[in-house]
């Protein structure tokens, strides 16, 4: 098939340019012919909470579509239906991107959302509507998880449910365990409890927190991500760094962590989740959304009984008591294997035969 994706790429930053990144190369390995249009432009300057949209260092990209030009949009359909593709597979992950995404894409050729989250986590003006707006126009949606499978059903169209695929791509990246724990400041003994993305309301970065202060010294919070909420966070067990991790040192603080914390007042899925089970990293989560489905409980991690500090405190010292057992890492490796990029985008592209 002639497939063309939409969507976020290198070098703008983030989990959903890089999940589109992949799966172009895992559908061009099917032998599909896969055209990747990414943005020249995404949020206006003046809607993004963090320091830059790119990769450090990266030339502005010069992608086909543009977030907020309407002149822009005409000019991309024009280009894009001229390539003719036989299905179009849109990364949808928020509302504001619905009337680019609309009125960018070619008539005619079957379409298909995956959706990263049906609704967004955080409140926007008419979310509702603009999600309806472009979801209904689908003829496929694709989700992670089960919760957004029952949000996707309420939106009309065909809704297949896959899963999100191991990010194992960051394996070969940064320093090994014991430079990296070195590197970072953690003492031999400690447990070190990783905290990784962006800092968002709905990530519950102050559960963790408190949850921490409730466990054995011994414990501690590390943390890297940029804080797009404005509040400050502190604490005397934590270490922060409080920017946006390039690809290159993604490896350093997955090697140096013993156990990856997800404390999300909400949530669809998480590609963290994913970064955990390459690494081979016992997960503690909440019970949001789609988080439980990739957990095992008692044996590749655990899930909090409720989203509060002393909840999230019991299931870090339950997953505690076997992370460092020599089964565990080996029950996270068979996890993992049930989520690989050739079976996603396979049953994909048959979605869309």
């Amino acid at each position: 098939m002639r497939l063309l994706l939409l969507g976020p790429l290198p070098p703008h930053r983030g989990g959903i340019a890089q999940f589109g990144s992949r799966l172009s190369v895992e559908l061009e390995k099917l032998g599909h012919s896969v055209f990747a249009a990414g943005f020249s432009k995404l949020y206006p300057g003046f809607l993004f909470p963090g320091k830059s949209q790119l990769e450090k260092g990266a030339r502005a990209p010069d992608g086909i579509l543009h977030g907020y030009d309407p002149f822009a949009w005409s000019r991309a359909r024009r280009a894009l239906s001229a390539l003719d593709p036989d299905a179009v597979i849109t990364q949808w992950w928020h509302p504001f991107f619905a009337p680019c995404l609309a009125f960018s894409t070619p008539k005619g050729a079957m379409s298909a959302a995956v959706c990263h989250n049906v609704v967004p986590h955080e409140s926007m003006p008419l979310a509702g509507p603009l999600s309806r707006f472009f979801l209904r126009r689908q003829d496929l949606l694709a989700v992670h998880s089960t919760p957004s499978a029952v949000e996707a059903e309420m939106m009309g169209p065909r809704v297949l449910k896959l899963f999100h695929p191991v990010y194992d791509q960051y394996l070969s990246t940064g320093l090994p365990r014991e430079r990296a724990r070195e590197v970072l400041g953690i003492e031999p003994g400690e447990t070190a409890l990783l905290f990784f993305g962006l800092v968002r309301e709905y990530k519950g970065f102050d559960l963790l927190l408190d949850a921490c202060s409730l466990l054995p010294e011994r414990c501690r919070v590390i943390a890297a991500g940029e804080n797009y909420t404005g509040k400050t966070f502190s604490s005397p067990r934590l270490l922060w760094k409080n920017e946006f991790i390039p690809d290159r040192e993604v490896g350093t603080w997955f090697n140096a962590a013993d156990i990856v914390v997800l404390p999300y007042r909400s949530a669809s899925q998480s590609g963290i989740a994913q970064i955990a089970l390459s690494f081979r990293k016992p997960l503690v989560v909440t019970p949001v959304g789609g988080l439980p489905e990739v957990v095992e409980h008692g044996v590749t991690g655990t899930v909090a009984g409720d989203v509060t500090p002393e909840a999230l405190a019991r299931a870090v010292e339950e997953c505690a008591g076997f992370a460092f057992e020599k089964g565990t890492a080996a029950a996270i490796e068979d996890k993992a294997r049930g989520y690989s990029w050739q079976t996603y985008a396979r049953e994909l592209a048959e979605a869309l035969e």
